[in-house]
């Protein structure tokens, strides 16, 4: 399962029941650590393919552990025995009003902030699909606990991830714009984006380029200068028109079409992909992007890994 054997000297147990701290886990296994199980029992958010992701690869382990190198547990709780780190992945931190309380993703991405910033067209909160902020966590919390593993400092320690604070530092900077300029508005963040519906599906583009390209897309020259649109501030203040129009013209268009345009007007433009044409898609199949997991199916496989095996340093 390993693509490199780099981490091959370190034992982790995997105690932790939450997606955040079996996808840690997982980054072990994909860097060849001996990665064991616990038994504990899996949050119901992972579905039964989800752990079979998350724990692909993984050894079952049995009571009494020998002393691992790192013990991933989720807070609250203890962990089932002592290792020279532990990694502790905490909802909320282990201070403040909300210390020790359990939390699920969609409540995570709402305190944190991320269901203001992604909205619908009306202003209610959109709330996409996965874990993602649980798998964030799980990343950084993998980063800080390699980190530790390499200053080979002495005695035990421990590494604790926030999943309130692993949201926060994903979303814009609307702190730091208040207190510049005292706009708590998330709309000005560098251009206006659109998902615009096409005869066949969806694209999104960006329209914060130079207004000349936007008309020509468009087919629009007659607005070439209204003022509602050449300064990227006015966009923003009449962004309902700006969208009606992008509306109008993805309707009389294919999702092809609407690219071929973007690419001849160089404004940035994407297709909406479903999961099935991700997975069909012939680049990443070529780059290894997947690879298969127990119980059966793909999964995506790591981007980017150190690989040191050979190499003078």
């Amino acid at each position: 399962m390993s693509r490199t054997t780099w981490l091959s000297h370190v034992t982790v147990l995997d105690a932790g029941s939450s997606a955040a701290s079996r996808y840690c886990g997982w980054l072990f296994v994909q860097n060849g650590a001996r990665v064991l199980g616990s038994g504990a029992r899996p949050s119901d958010q992972l579905t039964p393919a989800a752990l079979d992701f998350l724990d692909t690869g993984k050894e079952p382990g049995t009571e009494p552990y020998a002393a691992p190198d790192v013990v991933l547990v989720d807070a609250p709780g203890p962990a089932p025995v002592a290792g020279r780190l532990t990694g502790v992945v905490d909802p909320y931190g282990p201070d403040g009003p909300h210390s020790g309380w359990a939390a699920d993703e969609v409540t995570i991405a709402a305190r944190g902030g991320a269901a203001a910033y992604t909205t619908g067209r009306d202003g209610t909160p959109v709330y996409g699909f996965g874990l993602r902020y649980q798998y964030l966590a799980g990343l950084y919390l993998y980063t800080a606990l390699v980190g530790e593993l390499a200053a080979a400092r002495s005695g035990s320690h421990e590494v604790r991830v926030s999943l309130l604070e692993t949201v926060a530092s994903v979303l814009p900077y609307p702190t730091t714009q208040y207190a510049y300029n005292g706009s708590d508005s998330l709309l000005e963040q560098s251009g206006p984006r659109f998902v615009v519906a096409c005869a066949d599906g969806w694209v999104v583009v960006y329209a914060g380029l130079a207004w000349p390209a936007i008309t020509g897309l468009l087919s629009r020259p007659d607005l070439d200068g209204d003022r509602r649109f050449v300064e990227l501030g006015d966009r923003f203040a009449h962004v309902d028109e700006l969208r009606g129009l992008f509306d109008a013209w993805g309707a009389t268009r294919t999702v092809a079409e609407a690219l071929a345009g973007a690419a001849a007007h160089d404004v940035a433009a994407a297709a909406v992909r479903s999961p099935a044409q991700v997975l069909d898609d012939p680049d990443l199949a070529a780059r290894g992007a997947w690879h298969e997991v127990r119980g059966g199916g793909r999964a995506p496989t790591i981007p980017n890994l150190l690989v040191t095996e050979g190499v003078d340093t």
